[in-house]
């Protein structure tokens, strides 16, 4: 029986450019226990769908046509009043934003049990019974009730929001995107808590998300959703082994799969159609590898095309033989190339000290040459290259080309909170919190490195401290020879130039009232580049090679008229205008979509290979380093508890938090099933030190030596290291592998 039935739905927004078709003919059916899995890209009608369920669509969106039917009941001809009370009783929902949606200025446990008094009219007692209850069941601890939403941790705060989601027992809950933005090991335990309510409640769910890692471990079918539509229905197992339509397939093999790691991933090049003027033809088509002369003319509608499956392709039939040809990556990448849309990357260089053909003209430095006192053709310094370019007279900035580029040497970061008057009126003692606590590593020219953990591990700290942002506590970093504790202000004007940081938020990295221009401009000008011809040049042809083309359409736009994977290449175009030798990476595609982060995923990987980069990924995603790093340095505390060759550490962990985060990682496929997290819930405050092993409160093997002896770093020929005394206790043990992992 449909708990829920769509029927040719249409959804349309009315905007000063025109009225947008956001979503456009929908059908869907969701049985009563159903898990549904609703994926796509952003703006592809998920959450406008969502809105139109439950009539909470925006001032400027109306319902055009189409029926939705709950229960028997049409909700598109309910009263206002009537529609009020299914919300939160019959169907609920976990907004996007969950983590934002409590009332910071109300303690959580008053906010449930307000719901459950105003909406479910329970009496005081009662809710609050009922509110301890709830708490219980999302693995909340119930003392938690009183405290207010900033006291919370993101994992927590999502775990509250499901509480509400739940609390007066709905039919049906939609959750759109509830484990986005939340480090691996959070999202596995919020999944785990989703899995346990499906089967204890028997709840049916509507998960909407672009990871489909997520949907093929929590739902059992599949609806994909692109340009308004739905272009593919299947069960589970059949969609991710055989998907039946160009974009469910280019959406695959686009998501990073540490079980079956891919050399190149696909990147769906374009982007959808503008929905104020849908094109007459297949909606896919511009962006489809294998589109015909028809694709471009005919509409395809939804069609079986197997037991229980429907696609709307033109070419469904021809599937099994298309899926081989989608194997090779650069069958994706010709498609814009096809179109005429922008050109083949440059080759890369023969040596990676060599510079590149990517700026202005400009005097280069192969090697064995030095520059001295270089000048542009306006008189203006030449740009502070490294070992790849150029630097103004007299600020050069170190000499050893042999040496490693960066060398982090027992390096400590403390920050001081509470105490002061305020605290002192309050009682609070001042407290000193351990963010970085004696790591050391060494980077060379060209070599990526990438540093993982759970938030607050002190991973974002290290990044800052590497682009000196931050000033270490103790220990050193030698950037080139020299250490940055000791340059003066000229030599550090110098190193900014060649180091540089990618933010972790695209929507909060741009001045929202510069101009792209401007704002790649603006570390050109600082950096003494006076002529504003050779400026420009610079930024056209580092637009391009962040596949931002025609780059001179891009120049006058703001911010907010890109999309969030455009925002992010103008991020790294401005990361790299000035050629650096060095780039950290803050949680670089966290924030996108599957297709367009394996775009930004394949650019960053390709640039650094030809520009010769030394870059440093900081991330929860493992799957996501061992694609573009060499190495892996995984942090717990403050603390790098493990370091080595991306697959040594990944198919070979050799200490416990390594193996609970590869556990953590959701595999895109639903024939595997992730093993359960042997380790304990709840990072220990970094205001603490601990004589033995910090991670000896969370660890399953934990012995008496781990709480008294601080365990020693060792390591092997291949450079894999860990810090924990049962270092080769697990060497090449098929039980901690990880491929027996996935067998399991």
């Amino acid at each position: 029986m449909s708990i829920l039935s769509i029927r040719d739905l249409k959804v349309n927004y009315e905007t000063q450019d025109g009225t947008v078709q956001a979503v456009d003919g929908v059908s869907l059916d969701l049985e009563e226990g159903q898990h549904l899995g609703l994926i796509g890209e952003s703006g592809c009608g998920k959450t406008t769908l969502l809105k139109a369920i439950v009539q909470v669509l925006p001032r400027n969106g109306h319902i055009v046509s189409g029926e939705i039917k709950f229960q028997g009941m049409d909700l598109l001809k309910l009263p206002p009043a009537e529609m009020r009370q299914l919300r939160w009783r019959e169907i609920a929902t976990i907004p996007q934003a969950s983590m934002d949606s409590l009332n910071p200025v109300q303690r959580v446990g008053s906010q449930l049990t307000k719901l459950l008094r105003v909406r479910g009219g329970y009496r005081k007692k009662a809710a609050r019974k009922r509110a301890v209850d709830l708490f219980d069941m999302v693995g909340l601890d119930t003392e938690r009730l009183m405290h207010y939403p900033h006291e919370f941790s993101g994992g927590m705060k999502q775990r509250a929001v499901i509480a509400m989601a739940l609390a007066l027992e709905p039919s049906l809950l939609i959750a759109d995107e509830p484990v986005t933005a939340l480090d691996v090991i959070v999202q596995h335990q919020i999944l785990e808590v989703l899995r346990e309510l499906e089967r204890e409640l028997n709840l049916t769910v509507m998960l909407i998300t672009h990871d489909i890692s997520v949907v093929a471990q929590v739902c059992d079918s599949v609806s994909v959703m692109y340009a308004g539509r739905i272009v593919e229905e299947a069960a589970a197992e059949p969609f991710f082994a055989s998907p039946a339509h160009p974009y469910s397939l280019g959406l695959q093999q686009a998501f990073p799969n540490l079980a079956r790691p891919r050399d190149e991933l696909v990147s769906i090049e374009g982007y959808p159609p503008d929905l104020r003027e849908p094109p007459s033809g297949c909606r896919f088509a511009e962006r489809c590898p294998f589109a015909q002369d028809d694709c471009h003319e005919t509409d395809p509608q939804l069609e079986v095309v197997g037991d229980g499956r429907l696609a709307a392709c033109l070419r469904s039939s021809e599937m099994d033989a298309l899926r081989i040809q989608a194997e090779d990556p650069t069958l994706w990448q010709n498609v814009e190339v096809a179109r005429g849309l922008s050109t083949p990357h440059p080759p890369a260089p023969s040596s990676p000290h060599e510079s590149l053909p990517f700026g202005g003209g400009r005097p280069t430095r192969r090697e064995g040459e030095t520059f001295v006192g270089s000048t542009t053709t306006d008189g203006s310094p030449s740009l502070s290259m490294g070992s790849r370019g150029h630097r103004p007279a007299g600020e050069g900035f170190g000499e050893g080309e042999n040496m490693p580029l960066l060398q982090m040497n027992d390096v400590s970061k403390q920050f001081k909170i509470g105490g002061g008057l305020a605290g002192l009126l309050r009682g609070d003692k001042e407290q000193t919190v351990y963010a970085v606590n004696n790591i050391s590593f060494t980077l060379r020219r060209g070599e990526s490195l990438g540093l993982a953990g759970e938030s607050g591990c002190g991973k974002s700290t290290t990044g800052k401290l590497l682009v000196k942002l931050l000033d270490a506590s103790d220990g050193s970093i030698v950037f080139d020879g020299d250490d940055l504790a000791r340059v003066d202000d000229k030599k550090l004007l110098g190193f900014r130039s060649r180091v540089q940081l990618m933010f972790q938020n695209p929507f909060e990295a741009l001045n929202p009232r510069f101009t792209l221009y401007r704002s790649l401009t603006e570390p050109l000008i600082i950096h003494g580049w006076k002529d504003e011809s050779e400026r420009t040049q610079r930024v056209v042809e580092t637009l391009d090679r962040v596949n931002l083309r025609p780059a001179e359409v891009f120049l006058d736009k703001y911010p907010h008229q890109l999309s969030g994977g455009q925002l992010q290449r103008v991020v790294l175009a401005r990361a790299l205008v000035l050629h650096p030798d060095f780039l950290v990476a803050d949680e670089p595609v966290s924030m996108l979509d599957v297709s367009v982060r394996a775009g930004i995923l394949n650019t960053t990987r390709r640039l650094a290979r030809e520009l010769g980069l030394a870059t440093v990924y900081i991330s929860h995603d493992l799957s996501l380093l061992q694609y573009t790093c060499d190495r892996i340095a995984i942090m717990y505390l403050g603390e790098i508890v493990e370091i080595g060759p991306s697959n040594e550490v990944i198919n070979n962990p050799q200490h416990p938090y390594t193996q609970a985060l590869i556990a953590a990682v959701p595999a895109p496929d639903p024939t595997i099933e992730n093993p359960p997290l042997r380790i304990r819930e709840g990072v220990p405050r970094p205001t603490e030190q601990f004589i033995g092993c910090p991670f000896a409160q969370r660890c399953p093997e934990v012995m008496e030596a781990c709480l008294e002896i601080r365990p020693p770093v060792i390591g092997d020929e291949r450079g894999h290291q860990a810090q924990c005394h049962l270092y080769g206790e697990h060497r090449d043990s098929p039980k901690l592998n990880r491929e027996a992992q996935l067998a399991r």
